[in-house]
Formats: C-alpha cells, structure tokens, sequence
C-alpha cells in the first residue's frame, strides 16, 4: 500500500504518534514578567476595607431613613366634601343595547368603593381623578352617539370597549392605590 492510498485521518494519527509528548520550556518566564509589574502599595488593601465598610454604612442608613419614612403617618389632609359625586353613567352598546349584567355590577360596586374613597384622597389628587374620570364617560358618551349614527362600527365598538375597560382600570387602581383606609401609602 502506498502513501496515497491510506486514510488521510490513518496519517495524521501517525504524524501524530511521532511528536513528543511534553516540551519543557527553555527557561522560566515568571520572574522577569514578576519584576515588570508595578509593585502595590502598602496601603491598598486597607482602602478597600475602609471603601466596603463605607458602603455598607450608605446602604444600612439608607435603608434606616426609607423604614422611617415609611412607618411614619400620613399627615391628616382636610377633607373637601364633593359638590355631587360622579355618576355613574350606564354601560350601553350603542342604540337600545345593554352590556354584560356583570359588567354593569362589578363596575357599579367599584365606582361605590371609589366614592367612599374618593373624599378621603387629597385636593389636588381628587380633582385629578374627577377629571380623568369625567373625560372618560365623555368619550364613553361621545362614542355611544357615534354608534347610534353608526350602528355595527367595528371601529367604534373596539374604542368603546376600550374606554370602558380604561374607566375600570382606572377605578380598580384607585381602589388598590388607596388601602382599605383610603389614604394613598407613603
């Protein structure tokens, strides 16, 4: 058999089995790599101590000061009486259509929570919650016109169903946000 006609993978396994098993290296290296290298202060180390315990005193006052802050009261805000509470406006389809009676109670039972808490909320945050409340029933209202002009609008019953979903998302948050006290948490 000739030198062509063996395995290309036969011949690097002898090639292979020809190379020494181990090379010692001329000389060793470490000692002129050591002595090239800038020599540590001997301070060094002990800044490193005085840097992690001043980070663990940070995170230990920090945290000190956010515990406090959160335990203590809520200042005692003055409570405005409504003029008139918000109504309710009832969930319609478009012309002579009602939705889900469930809809109609769960969103019924959250706007009466939300009344209770809503007197208890700060000024300015009762007022903003008004009128983000009432620019939702007016684009609830403005798109049930729509849909009477409309009836069977795809477009309008999916930003109808979005702004009812928007109203009880926002009636949930306050509900959650405000704690069965109906103060907002600090």
């Amino acid at each position: 058999m000739t030198q062509v006609d063996r395995d290309p993978v036969t011949r690097l396994d002898e090639a292979l089995e020809l190379l020494p098993r181990g090379i010692e290296p001329p000389r060793d290296l470490w000692p002129a790599i050591e002595a090239r290298l800038e020599p540590r202060p001997a301070g060094a180390t002990r800044r490193w101590g005085w840097l992690a315990a001043a980070g663990v005193l940070l995170v230990i006052g920090s945290s000190l000061i956010t515990a406090s802050l959160l335990r203590r009261e809520a200042e005692v805000t003055a409570v405005v009486p409504l003029e008139r509470p918000a109504p309710a406006t009832p969930a319609a389809f478009g012309p002579g259509q009602r939705l889900d009676p469930s809809y109609d109670l769960i969103r019924q039972q959250l706007a009466n929570s939300l009344a209770q808490r809503i007197e208890r909320l700060p000024p300015e945050v009762r007022a903003k919650l008004e009128a983000n409340l009432a620019e939702l029933r007016r684009a609830t209202a403005e798109i049930n016109a729509a849909l009477e002009l409309s009836p069977g609008d795809p477009l309008l019953e999916e930003l109808l169903i979005n702004s009812y979903q928007d109203e009880l998302a926002v009636l949930a948050s306050v509900n959650q946000l405000t704690g069965p006290n109906g103060r907002i948490p600090l």
